[in-house]
């Protein structure tokens, strides 16, 4: 037997009145839904779409349309005229020579230190395994390299500035400019022993150097490079570069050069070249017009004379008072092998200064020769370094009668630097 349950009329009658008022609540959801959407999209054409260019386009693009020229930054701060005694000349930025065709702003960025104005990307060239980095900032001798990684690709030797005027915590030393030289003399003839230098002041900032190329300037440009001009008179300073080089050929080579006051050598253990105003391994001043007779004692380590070799444009400082540059000791080297170097700069009472590190390759004769004769030898370099004594004197207060060029050879090998 089954059981039927009706339903009644009116509970009939009721859902039926639910069943419309829902399909009533949906419609109405719908209607609202789309007059919303259509509402955001109105306002949302009106607010944007009718917005001026400007919000969107800075002046910089109205500049490149109306074919406005790329210009180099100013320097932050000029550099003193060429008779000032201050030694807070500024050192500006090396800048590539071309510029893309993209029109960029002249922004005025306030820095506390005119050297840190501006970064740019410094690649020394193609082919060296890739090698660029990023430099903080350039100067005559040396960049400025914060990140480790940059310093690892940038393929230079380590510079550190030492003032042998002061020590460690700013107290006078008492050096004098004999005390200077012997002081030097013992360095380079006792091994090279840093600890030597240890106990006198020290420049917080590091320079990395691939050659080592500057004609005759002011002696201040080296304290402003390694940013301690403001502590350090430009007189009785020693900057002492270090690291490793592959030698890029296996045979015999030689230094060529000289320094004003002091340039010397040490390659693979030992000194092998030494020659400047001052002799450091012997002591003696070699430079000045007077000194023609010390200068043709001088013997390299087989007891032969030292050559030397005046270039038509090296001017009367280098070419009289120091007979031009000087030859080295011949030292051999395998390809591929890494050797430790040292590299010694200094200026002693002040003044003027500059020097030139060329090398020989003793294997290979250098294939032209300068006005005066004189064969033309290649540059001692790490990377693509290529300086351009033009491009410093536009950098430099020199008077043109001081000015000195030496040249070199622009397709000289390259000895790799590594950590």
């Amino acid at each position: 037997m089954s059981l039927h349950v009706a339903i009644l009329p009116e509970a009939e009658a009721e859902l039926k009145k639910s069943a419309c008022r829902d399909k009533v609540c949906a419609l109405c959801v719908s209607c609202l839904c789309c007059a919303l959407g259509g509402l955001t999209l109105y306002l949302t054409v009106k607010l944007f779409a009718d917005a001026p260019s400007s919000m969107f386009l800075s002046d910089y693009w109205e500049a490149e349309e109306e074919s406005v020229p790329l210009k180099k930054p100013e320097m932050v701060r000029p550099r003193p005229e060429a008779d000032s005694a201050a030694p807070d000349a500024s050192m500006d930025l090396v800048l590539p020579d071309t510029v893309s065709s993209v029109a960029l702003p002249m922004v005025d960025v306030p820095a506390e230190d005119g050297r840190l104005g501006l970064s740019v990307d410094i690649g020394p060239g193609p082919g060296l395994d890739g090698i660029g980095f990023h430099a903080v900032h350039s100067t005559l001798i040396g960049d400025v390299i914060e990140r480790r990684d940059d310093i690892e690709s940038a393929s230079a030797l380590e510079g550190t500035f030492y003032d042998l005027k002061q020590t460690v915590s700013g107290a006078a030393t008492g050096m004098s400019p004999a005390l200077c030289k012997k002081m030097l003399g013992e360095f380079v003839n006792k091994g090279w022993n840093a600890g030597l230098l240890s106990r006198f002041y020290q420049a917080p900032t590091k320079l990395y150097a691939s050659c080592f190329y500057l004609p005759i300037c002011k002696a201040e440009e080296a304290p402003y490079a390694y940013g301690v001009e403001d502590r350090v008179q430009a007189s009785m300073w020693v900057a002492v570069y270090r690291g490793k080089v592959k030698a890029p050929k296996s045979g015999r080579f030689r230094f060529v050069g000289l320094g004003d006051d002091a340039l010397a050598v040490r390659f693979n253990g030992k000194t092998v070249f030494d020659y400047g105003w001052e002799n450091l391994s012997s002591g003696q001043m070699t430079g000045g017009a007077d000194k023609h007779a010390v200068r043709a004692a001088l013997r390299d380590d087989r007891g032969k004379p030292r050559e030397f070799f005046r270039y038509s444009g090296a001017g009367q400082d280098w070419n009289e008072n120091l007979d031009g540059l000087c030859s080295g000791d011949v030292f051999t080297v395998e390809a591929g092998k890494a050797y430790p170097v040292e590299v010694l700069v200094s200026e002693i009472p002040g003044g003027y200064f500059g020097f030139v590190l060329l090398i020989e390759d003793m294997d290979d004769a250098p294939k032209s020769r300068d006005a005066s004769g004189s064969p033309i030898f290649q540059l001692f370099r790490t990377n693509f370094a290529l300086p351009s004594t033009e491009e410093l004197y536009g950098r430099m207060n020199v008077p043109g009668e001081r000015r000195s060029h030496v040249p070199y050879d622009a397709d000289s090998l390259i000895w790799r630097a590594v950590l």
